[in-house]
């Protein structure tokens, strides 16, 4: 099973994920998506307490993914994430 993650942290690590597929920097994904890079950056460094479904829509985009495609991982099942 895996660890209890927050929502921020799932978000982090698949960000994480594609950026480095991508090869892509926070900034470039920054200007890419139209999400500020200062919120990028809280993301990454997993200092912000939740991500809006529009900001996740918005960085899917930027990824050249759709959101489900984003969000199709188990560490998004609600057994697995911390919702508290």
């Amino acid at each position: 099973m895996l660890s209890m993650k927050t929502i921020n942290n799932v978000v982090a690590d698949r960000l994480c994920k594609y950026l480095e597929e991508r090869k892509i920097s926070q900034y470039r994904l920054s200007q890419l998506s139209g999400v500020p890079f200062p919120t990028i950056k809280s993301i990454m460094q997993r200092r912000t307490n939740g991500v809006s479904l529009k900001t996740v829509i918005m960085l899917s985009n930027g990824l050249g993914i759709t959101p489900s495609e984003f969000l199709d991982d188990d560490s998004f099942l609600a057994q697995n994430i911390d919702l508290d």
